[in-house]
Protein backbone atom coordinates (compact mmCIF):
# COMPACT_ATOMS: atom_id res chain seq x y z
CA UNK A 1 0.00 0.00 0.00
CA UNK A 2 3.37 2.56 0.69
CA UNK A 3 4.63 1.71 -2.81
CA UNK A 4 1.99 -0.35 -5.36
CA UNK A 5 4.66 -2.42 -6.20
CA UNK A 6 3.59 -6.32 -6.86
CA UNK A 7 6.12 -8.73 -4.43
CA UNK A 8 5.85 -11.87 -2.86
CA UNK A 9 3.53 -12.52 -0.07
CA UNK A 10 6.35 -14.01 1.98
CA UNK A 11 8.09 -10.30 1.32
CA UNK A 12 4.52 -8.42 2.60
CA UNK A 13 3.35 -7.04 6.44
CA UNK A 14 -0.20 -7.23 7.08
CA UNK A 15 -0.52 -3.50 9.19
CA UNK A 16 -3.34 -1.72 10.68
CA UNK A 17 -3.09 1.75 9.17
CA UNK A 18 -3.41 3.38 12.80
CA UNK A 19 -0.24 1.60 13.83
CA UNK A 20 2.45 2.44 10.61
CA UNK A 21 5.25 3.73 11.68
CA UNK A 22 6.42 7.12 11.04
CA UNK A 23 3.41 8.42 9.27
CA UNK A 24 4.55 11.53 7.78
CA UNK A 25 7.04 9.60 6.07
CA UNK A 26 4.17 8.98 3.93
CA UNK A 27 3.11 12.09 3.73
CA UNK A 28 3.10 13.30 -0.50
CA UNK A 29 6.44 15.26 -1.29
CA UNK A 30 4.10 17.18 -4.20
CA UNK A 31 0.08 17.49 -3.16
CA UNK A 32 -2.69 16.58 -6.11
CA UNK A 33 -6.25 17.59 -5.63
CA UNK A 34 -6.60 14.18 -6.97
CA UNK A 35 -4.50 12.05 -3.84
CA UNK A 36 -6.50 9.86 -1.84
CA UNK A 37 -5.25 10.23 1.99
CA UNK A 38 -5.31 7.61 4.43
CA UNK A 39 -4.86 10.12 8.05
CA UNK A 40 -3.06 12.54 5.96
CA UNK A 41 -0.48 9.50 4.18
CA UNK A 42 -0.50 8.76 0.55
CA UNK A 43 -1.25 4.77 -0.21
CA UNK A 44 -2.40 2.89 -3.22
CA UNK A 45 -6.02 2.48 -2.41
CA UNK A 46 -6.58 -1.10 -3.78
CA UNK A 47 -4.60 -2.33 -1.21
CA UNK A 48 -6.51 -1.12 1.34
CA UNK A 49 -8.97 -3.18 2.75
CA UNK A 50 -11.14 -3.30 6.21
CA UNK A 51 -12.61 -5.28 8.14
CA UNK A 52 -16.47 -4.80 8.05
CA UNK A 53 -18.08 -1.27 7.80
CA UNK A 54 -16.36 -0.42 11.41
CA UNK A 55 -13.34 -2.57 11.17
CA UNK A 56 -9.91 -0.90 11.30
CA UNK A 57 -8.30 -0.13 7.59
CA UNK A 58 -5.48 -2.79 7.31
CA UNK A 59 -2.77 -3.10 4.53
CA UNK A 60 0.46 -4.95 3.60
CA UNK A 61 3.67 -3.23 3.25
CA UNK A 62 6.26 -4.46 1.73
CA UNK A 63 9.94 -5.52 3.62
CA UNK A 64 11.67 -2.51 1.84
CA UNK A 65 9.04 0.10 2.70
CA UNK A 66 8.81 -0.88 6.33
CA UNK A 67 12.55 -0.91 6.99
CA UNK A 68 12.30 2.47 5.78
CA UNK A 69 9.36 3.62 7.79
CA UNK A 70 10.92 1.79 10.99
CA UNK A 71 14.36 4.08 10.07
CA UNK A 72 12.49 7.29 10.02
CA UNK A 73 12.88 7.72 6.22
CA UNK A 74 10.88 7.56 3.14
CA UNK A 75 10.67 4.76 1.51
CA UNK A 76 12.38 5.43 -1.75
CA UNK A 77 9.39 3.41 -4.04
CA UNK A 78 6.68 4.88 -2.18
CA UNK A 79 3.59 6.52 -3.69
CA UNK A 80 4.53 9.69 -1.55
CA UNK A 81 7.91 10.04 -3.43
CA UNK A 82 6.57 11.70 -6.24
CA UNK A 83 6.02 8.62 -7.72
CA UNK A 84 2.45 8.83 -7.75
CA UNK A 85 0.97 8.81 -11.63
CA UNK A 86 -2.64 8.58 -10.91
CA UNK A 87 -5.27 6.16 -12.93
CA UNK A 88 -3.95 6.68 -16.82
CA UNK A 89 -7.00 7.71 -18.52
CA UNK A 90 -8.18 4.51 -21.05
CA UNK A 91 -7.89 7.16 -23.88
CA UNK A 92 -3.77 6.88 -23.16
CA UNK A 93 -3.38 3.60 -22.52
CA UNK A 94 -4.44 2.14 -25.48
CA UNK A 95 -2.43 3.81 -27.71
CA UNK A 96 0.37 2.07 -29.67
CA UNK A 97 3.94 3.85 -30.01
CA UNK A 98 3.67 5.77 -33.31
CA UNK A 99 -0.01 7.19 -31.79
CA UNK A 100 2.25 8.35 -28.76
CA UNK A 101 4.12 10.26 -31.03
CA UNK A 102 1.41 11.35 -32.87
CA UNK A 103 0.13 13.47 -29.51
CA UNK A 104 3.75 14.04 -28.29
CA UNK A 105 4.99 18.00 -28.06
CA UNK A 106 8.54 16.88 -28.40
CA UNK A 107 10.70 13.88 -29.93
CA UNK A 108 14.39 13.14 -28.00
CA UNK A 109 14.37 9.78 -28.92
CA UNK A 110 13.87 7.91 -32.52
CA UNK A 111 12.68 4.23 -32.16
CA UNK A 112 14.61 1.55 -34.12
CA UNK A 113 12.76 -1.78 -34.06
CA UNK A 114 14.38 -4.97 -34.94
CA UNK A 115 12.45 -8.03 -36.07
CA UNK A 116 13.67 -11.33 -36.76
CA UNK A 117 12.40 -15.51 -36.85
CA UNK A 118 12.03 -16.97 -33.42
CA UNK A 119 13.54 -19.99 -34.85
CA UNK A 120 17.28 -20.28 -35.56
CA UNK A 121 18.25 -21.02 -39.02
CA UNK A 122 14.35 -20.23 -40.29
CA UNK A 123 14.78 -19.65 -44.15
CA UNK A 124 10.82 -18.80 -45.03
CA UNK A 125 8.35 -17.14 -42.92
CA UNK A 126 5.09 -19.02 -42.29
CA UNK A 127 2.29 -16.66 -42.60
CA UNK A 128 0.26 -18.43 -40.72
CA UNK A 129 2.65 -17.96 -37.79
CA UNK A 130 3.58 -14.58 -38.25
CA UNK A 131 3.66 -12.94 -34.44
CA UNK A 132 4.30 -15.78 -32.69
CA UNK A 133 7.05 -17.01 -34.92
CA UNK A 134 8.68 -13.52 -34.99
CA UNK A 135 10.87 -12.05 -32.06
CA UNK A 136 12.07 -8.56 -31.17
CA UNK A 137 13.24 -5.68 -29.67
CA UNK A 138 12.78 -1.58 -29.24
CA UNK A 139 16.29 0.41 -28.91
CA UNK A 140 15.69 4.36 -28.42
CA UNK A 141 18.63 6.91 -29.98
CA UNK A 142 18.99 10.67 -28.76
CA UNK A 143 17.57 12.83 -31.19
CA UNK A 144 17.67 16.69 -32.13
CA UNK A 145 14.31 18.22 -31.20
CA UNK A 146 15.42 21.15 -33.45
CA UNK A 147 16.28 19.40 -36.02
CA UNK A 148 12.80 16.94 -36.15
CA UNK A 149 11.07 20.36 -35.70
CA UNK A 150 12.69 21.51 -38.97
CA UNK A 151 12.18 18.20 -40.81
CA UNK A 152 8.35 17.99 -40.44
CA UNK A 153 8.43 22.36 -40.74
CA UNK A 154 5.10 22.91 -38.29
CA UNK A 155 4.32 26.23 -39.13
CA UNK A 156 2.08 26.52 -35.88
CA UNK A 157 2.95 24.74 -32.71
CA UNK A 158 -0.36 24.69 -30.97
CA UNK A 159 -1.76 22.54 -34.24
CA UNK A 160 -1.94 18.95 -33.47
CA UNK A 161 -1.06 16.19 -34.61
CA UNK A 162 1.80 17.14 -36.05
CA UNK A 163 2.65 15.91 -39.74
CA UNK A 164 2.14 12.31 -40.45
CA UNK A 165 6.08 12.41 -41.70
CA UNK A 166 6.97 12.54 -38.35
CA UNK A 167 6.83 8.95 -37.85
CA UNK A 168 9.64 8.63 -40.61
CA UNK A 169 11.97 10.55 -38.71
CA UNK A 170 11.65 9.23 -35.30
CA UNK A 171 10.67 5.10 -36.22
CA UNK A 172 12.68 3.08 -37.91
CA UNK A 173 11.63 -0.85 -38.90
CA UNK A 174 14.39 -3.46 -40.02
CA UNK A 175 13.12 -7.04 -40.41
CA UNK A 176 16.49 -9.56 -39.97
CA UNK A 177 15.77 -13.20 -42.02
CA UNK A 178 14.08 -14.57 -44.95
CA UNK A 179 12.81 -11.85 -47.59
CA UNK A 180 9.03 -12.03 -48.77
CA UNK A 181 7.06 -10.35 -46.01
CA UNK A 182 4.04 -8.48 -46.65
CA UNK A 183 2.68 -5.59 -44.52
CA UNK A 184 0.66 -8.53 -42.77
CA UNK A 185 3.67 -9.49 -41.02
CA UNK A 186 3.99 -5.81 -39.11
CA UNK A 187 3.78 -5.75 -35.26
CA UNK A 188 -0.01 -4.25 -33.94
CA UNK A 189 2.48 -2.24 -31.73
CA UNK A 190 3.19 -0.49 -35.29
CA UNK A 191 -0.69 0.68 -36.21
CA UNK A 192 -2.05 3.96 -36.01
CA UNK A 193 -6.02 4.42 -35.64
CA UNK A 194 -7.05 7.79 -36.74
CA UNK A 195 -9.51 7.99 -33.74
CA UNK A 196 -7.27 6.81 -31.30
CA UNK A 197 -5.46 9.80 -31.68
CA UNK A 198 -8.33 12.47 -32.25
CA UNK A 199 -9.81 10.91 -28.61
CA UNK A 200 -6.45 10.94 -26.39
CA UNK A 201 -6.24 14.62 -27.88
CA UNK A 202 -9.40 15.17 -26.46
CA UNK A 203 -8.18 13.96 -23.57
CA UNK A 204 -5.40 16.43 -22.97
CA UNK A 205 -6.74 19.22 -23.76
CA UNK A 206 -9.72 18.52 -21.15
CA UNK A 207 -7.33 17.37 -18.61
CA UNK A 208 -3.77 18.66 -18.96
CA UNK A 209 -2.46 22.25 -18.74
CA UNK A 210 0.33 22.14 -21.20
CA UNK A 211 -2.24 21.39 -23.95
CA UNK A 212 -4.55 23.40 -22.99
CA UNK A 213 -4.18 25.73 -25.95
CA UNK A 214 -3.80 23.02 -28.36
CA UNK A 215 -5.97 23.25 -31.90
CA UNK A 216 -6.90 19.32 -33.09
CA UNK A 217 -6.64 19.53 -36.88
CA UNK A 218 -9.12 17.24 -38.89
CA UNK A 219 -6.84 17.92 -42.13
CA UNK A 220 -3.75 16.19 -40.35
CA UNK A 221 -6.26 13.33 -38.74
CA UNK A 222 -6.80 12.86 -42.44
CA UNK A 223 -3.21 12.47 -42.96
CA UNK A 224 -3.50 8.85 -40.60
CA UNK A 225 -5.00 5.61 -41.63
CA UNK A 226 -8.04 5.11 -40.24
CA UNK A 227 -6.65 1.96 -38.51
CA UNK A 228 -3.21 0.19 -40.04
CA UNK A 229 0.27 0.69 -40.83
CA UNK A 230 1.08 4.45 -41.44
CA UNK A 231 2.97 4.15 -45.17
CA UNK A 232 5.55 6.45 -43.35
CA UNK A 233 6.53 3.83 -41.48
CA UNK A 234 6.37 1.47 -44.36
CA UNK A 235 8.68 3.67 -46.41
CA UNK A 236 11.75 2.96 -44.49
CA UNK A 237 11.52 0.10 -43.29
CA UNK A 238 14.32 -1.90 -44.53
CA UNK A 239 15.43 -5.54 -44.57
CA UNK A 240 18.46 -7.73 -44.16
CA UNK A 241 18.85 -11.50 -44.17
CA UNK A 242 21.79 -11.70 -42.61
CA UNK A 243 20.12 -13.70 -40.03
CA UNK A 244 23.57 -14.13 -37.54
CA UNK A 245 24.47 -10.31 -36.98
CA UNK A 246 21.30 -10.55 -34.72
CA UNK A 247 22.24 -13.89 -33.02
CA UNK A 248 25.34 -13.13 -32.28
CA UNK A 249 23.86 -9.52 -31.09
CA UNK A 250 21.70 -11.17 -28.52
CA UNK A 251 24.04 -14.50 -27.30
CA UNK A 252 24.52 -14.40 -23.77
CA UNK A 253 21.49 -12.64 -22.97
CA UNK A 254 18.22 -13.27 -24.53
CA UNK A 255 17.18 -16.49 -24.22
CA UNK A 256 16.63 -19.19 -27.05
CA UNK A 257 13.15 -20.90 -27.56
CA UNK A 258 14.78 -23.99 -26.25
CA UNK A 259 16.03 -22.13 -23.13
CA UNK A 260 12.88 -20.79 -22.35
CA UNK A 261 10.85 -24.27 -22.76
CA UNK A 262 13.70 -25.68 -20.16
CA UNK A 263 12.85 -22.72 -17.50
CA UNK A 264 9.20 -23.15 -17.73
CA UNK A 265 9.60 -27.01 -17.25
CA UNK A 266 11.43 -25.87 -14.09
CA UNK A 267 8.95 -23.46 -12.67
CA UNK A 268 6.64 -26.12 -13.17
CA UNK A 269 8.43 -28.08 -11.26
CA UNK A 270 8.80 -26.08 -8.38
CA UNK A 271 5.10 -24.83 -8.71
CA UNK A 272 4.42 -28.45 -8.08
Amino acid sequence: MSCARETFEKDLSIIPISQIPNKERLKPSTPHVKHTLFDGMLLYAPAVTSNGEDGPLTGRLCGACLKSLNNNEMPRFSLANDLWVGDIPHELAKLTLPERILIAKYYPVAYIVKLYPKQRGANAWDEKQLHRGLRGNVSTYKLDPQLIAETICVSDPLEMPPPAKVLSATVGVTFIGPKGLTVKSMPQMLRVRRAAVRDALVCLKENNATYLDIKISEARLEELPEDGIPQEILSTTRHLDDISLVYREHDGYVPSQEEEGRFNECLLKKGD
